[in-house]
């Protein structure tokens, strides 16, 4: 850029046509507008969100990954809607805000919350593409679209963002307390294997459901269910049952230590606010201490392992890379206990194994705990093992050299 007035230009350019989109503007588009490059744009794009922030503004600019957003800053939507008709009147704020805080969530429960006026909310906010809705049984279950993450400023379809945001608005419009009183209402079912979990959560308010082989009990355990915690790799055929599943899935890891505190961290985020009214952050904590004594007892017991180790799978490398033991591909060979991977591919045979566990009963900490001595303890015994042929060796070398 060759001088001052034509950066102040460019950035003018820039603020004109988010003003005229009225919606989210791509980096790309405004490229192709101001003729400048993307590390331009986006300079100048911030900028001028920084000078709307600094001068107090009403209007506010918004980064959202990419793209670029002028919109009315969510406290004054009230003030002005009597001369900006386009945008959503209060009473259909809240319902969004509901819709949107607890989603997925069905018509007739955001009935039961906002009264018989909530029909004529969703129909517009559906109309005006802010809501999807999907067939859930004899009702119908509603989420939040692109369009309106992009409406209100949200850089993430994350749902602890869109809950603090919802949250923001919610009190903005005068709400008090109707948008997390429903939260007590809200149903967790879990897999017979991920009970233990729920546990190390404090939390016992939950169903346990077979979703992968259902029978007509499960299908009605689903159906009423808003959040789903089951294993990694399921999800898909969710869509295959009937009805299909239509609320939250939380796909679950448990190889390792790392992937329970990490299945832990997961519910706390999915949850957000109502953690607390669903289980212990005490709880919580206090298993996730014993989940990072636990880590590293077992890391200062696989620094007596000398041998070098193969993974067999990826489930072995992850193991082997949390226990940081030393791997060469011709170490020895680390494998499940299982001969073919879910998608019918063979494993490698290993000379040292670990359990998979193919029950759904038993407790992830004691599951992860069984691996890792199998894995340690293997790996010690082919070093014992080397040892003693070393020794052999040695044995036989020494009278030779004393008759020299």
């Amino acid at each position: 850029m060759s001088n001052m007035t034509e950066e102040n230009t460019a950035k003018q350019i820039i603020e004109a046509a988010l003003f005229a989109a009225g919606s989210a503007v791509a980096v790309e588009t405004l490229m192709k507008i101001s003729g400048l490059s993307k590390k331009e744009v986006t300079r100048l794009a911030a900028e001028l969100r920084e000078d709307y922030a600094a001068r107090g503004s009403g209007i506010e600019i918004s980064d959202l990954s990419g793209r670029f957003v002028m919109q009315i800053k969510p406290e004054f939507a009230e003030k002005v809607k009597d001369v900006a008709p386009k945008e959503l009147t209060s009473p259909q704020l809240k319902t969004l805000s509901i819709i949107a805080y607890h989603q997925p969530i069905t018509k007739a429960e955001v009935v039961e919350m906002r009264g018989g006026n909530a029909y004529e909310h969703v129909n517009e906010l559906h109309e005006r593409g802010f809501i999807e809705l999907k067939p859930h049984g004899r009702t119908t279950m509603m989420t939040t679209t692109k369009l309106f993450a992009e409406y209100f400023g949200i850089a993430s379809n994350d749902s602890a963002d869109v809950r603090n945001k919802m949250v923001e608005i919610y009190r903005a419009q005068g709400g008090q307390s109707d948008i997390s009183r429903f939260a007590f209402q809200k149903k967790l079912a879990v897999t017979e294997m991920y009970e233990s979990l729920m546990r190390m959560c404090g939390i016992t308010n939950y169903k346990v459901v077979n979703p992968y082989n259902p029978d007509e009990n499960d299908l009605k355990i689903l159906e009423e269910t808003d959040i789903l915690i089951m294993a990694k790799g399921y999800a898909d055929k969710l869509q295959t049952l009937n009805p299909p599943y239509g609320g939250a899935v939380l796909e679950m890891s448990s190889t390792t230590f790392g992937d329970l505190m990490d299945d832990i961290h997961l519910i706390e985020k999915e949850l957000g606010e109502d953690f607390t009214r669903f289980g212990k952050h005490s709880k919580k904590e206090e298993n996730l201490n014993d989940l990072k004594e636990l880590l590293e007892i077992y890391r200062n017991k696989a620094l007596m392992v000398k041998s070098k180790a193969s993974p067999g799978t990826e489930m072995s490398a992850k193991i082997l890379g949390e226990l940081g033991i030393g791997l060469s591909v011709d170490g020895i060979v680390v494998s499940p206990d299982y001969g073919t991977t879910k998608g019918g591919k063979k494993v490698k045979k290993g000379e040292v194994t670990f359990p998979t566990h193919k029950s759904q009963s038993g407790n992830l900490i004691k599951r992860v705990c069984e691996k890792y001595d199998a894995v340690i303890g293997g790996l010690r015994e082919v070093d014992k093992a080397e040892r003693e042929v070393a020794k052999k060796g040695k044995a036989k070398e020494t009278p030779e050299s004393e008759n020299e």
